[in-house]
């Protein structure tokens, strides 16, 4: 009898790469007695393959009024996860901000950091994350508040709640310490509601509280921002 050659080893099933992306956009304009126009734009592109996820996220809101810009804000960030265990894994990411209309001419800030899932069910979900970061901070007037360099941490919290398919409600939280200077503790957070219209179309109402414990020099320590728009997610 001929010798029976073992089958052969089974190949891994190579894990396909998962693609999304997500856009936002709303404009308001008016006339007549007052004249403002207000446009918001915003995206996310996540893509993943194995247990790393490279993300990417940018944020302008821009407002006019009588030919002037009154509100300019740009946000940016690049980020990697890499999956340990289900429920637990790494991540850095990169982060630009712009606001001159609070003195800010510029922030970067490299974060390190881990997150944990705490739960997820079909309609709830909750994820914590913590790290460290350094921060190069630029300011409009630096004879009021010198230029910022400085080692912080980070802490941030994001719940999602499904009502159904494509109807949902998110709540985000961020604490960002400065290690050199107790005071200057900022505090980010974001509550939004997604609606939808069609399958891949949705209304998304989003409101934002930036709070800065050490704001520069003749700049509030609160802003507060409401933007509605369409979603769209591809």
């Amino acid at each position: 009898t001929p010798p029976v050659s073992p089958p052969p080893a089974a190949v891994p099933a190579k894990r396909p790469t998962v693609v999304k992306f997500t856009g936002d956009l709303g404009f308001v304009s008016t006339s007549g007695n007052t004249s403002v126009q207000t446009l918001n734009l915003g995206d996310k592109l996540s893509v993943k393959f194995g247990i790393i996820t490279v993300s990417q996220q940018f944020s302008v809101v821009n407002g006019r009024s009588k030919g002037k810009t009154v509100t300019s804000l740009y946000r940016g960030s690049v980020r990697t996860d890499v999956a340990l265990e289900k429920t637990f894994g790494l991540y850095t990411s990169v982060n630009f901000e712009r606001n001159v209309f609070a003195g800010l001419v510029s922030r970067i800030a490299g974060v390190v950091g881990i997150s944990a899932e705490l739960f997820a069910t079909p309609k709830d979900r909750m994820i914590i994350e913590s790290g460290v970061s350094l921060n190069r901070q630029r300011n409009v007037d630096t004879a009021k508040r010198p230029d910022v360099d400085n080692l912080g941490g980070r802490a941030a919290s994001a719940y999602t709640h499904k009502f159904g398919p494509k109807a949902s409600f998110a709540q985000s939280v961020e604490f960002l310490p400065n290690f050199r200077d107790p005071e200057d503790l900022r505090i980010n957070t974001e509550s939004a509601i997604l609606a939808p219209i069609t399958k891949d179309v949705g209304v998304k109402l989003s409101y934002v509280l930036r709070y800065d414990g050490l704001p520069n020099p003749g700049y509030q320590a609160t802003d507060r921002l409401f933007t509605s728009g369409i979603q769209i997610s591809l």
